[in-house]
């Protein structure tokens, strides 16, 4: 006599049919948030800090005053388009394969703020940055002024008195320019601009 094949019953059935629906909107779901989830590297995060402090990121710019409205600027690409920097200060940037960075343009009554923060490929690559950026403001005229340790500083006088630092911390590579206000003296004022920079990232020395 031949062995019956025995089938499954009908809840067994519903069983099997149940966990395998289960499991497809399972991973339905999980490729349809993976698909929307941020790269953390361009992410802009709500302050949580002084104003302005772009959090979690590490790409964090102090509350110089009131921004211009430049909070779009999520890499060095939309920098660039700011347009505020030379071809051959671009050039010193990508050097260091920029990637990530946030940009800020406030007016206080020390003057016009225009500051950047970028990610390098490396601390070095940061350092080096740094370092090559100074190097063109002195060729362009501008002269060294005293800073903290690992903060390149320079500044020109005239009728339109302007100070820029430049320095790493860690892989970031941070840029801070003061036009100063008519009236209003560059070096006292380009110091308190720097330092508050500095409460958010300190320099490397």
């Amino acid at each position: 006599m031949m062995a019956q094949v025995r089938r499954p019953d009908r809840g067994t059935l519903a069983g099997i049919t149940v966990l395998v629906v289960l499991a497809l909107g399972c991973a339905l779901t999980y490729q349809h948030f993976a698909s929307r989830l941020p790269d953390l590297n361009y992410q802009t995060l709500a302050a949580t800090g002084e104003e302005g402090r772009m959090a979690r990121d590490g790409l964090a710019l102090a509350g110089f005053g009131e921004s211009d409205g430049y909070d779009y600027v999520h890499t060095f690409t939309q920098v660039v388009a700011m347009k505020f920097l030379s071809d051959h200060e671009i050039a010193a940037f990508r050097q260091g394969q920029p990637s990530a960075a946030r940009a800020k343009v406030a007016e206080t009554p020390r003057g016009r703020v225009v500051a950047v923060v970028v990610k390098m490929a490396s601390p070095q690559a940061a350092r080096d940055a740094a370092a090559a950026l100074d190097r063109l403001q002195v060729d362009a005229g501008m002269r060294r002024a005293p800073a903290p340790p690992g903060v390149h500083r320079v500044e020109i006088g005239g009728a339109s008195p302007d100070g820029r630092v430049h320095y790493a911390h860690g892989q970031l590579l941070v840029r801070v320019d003061l036009a100063a206000a008519p009236g209003v003296p560059l070096g006292p004022a380009f110091t308190q601009v720097i330092g508050s920079q500095l409460e958010e990232l300190s320099a490397d020395a």
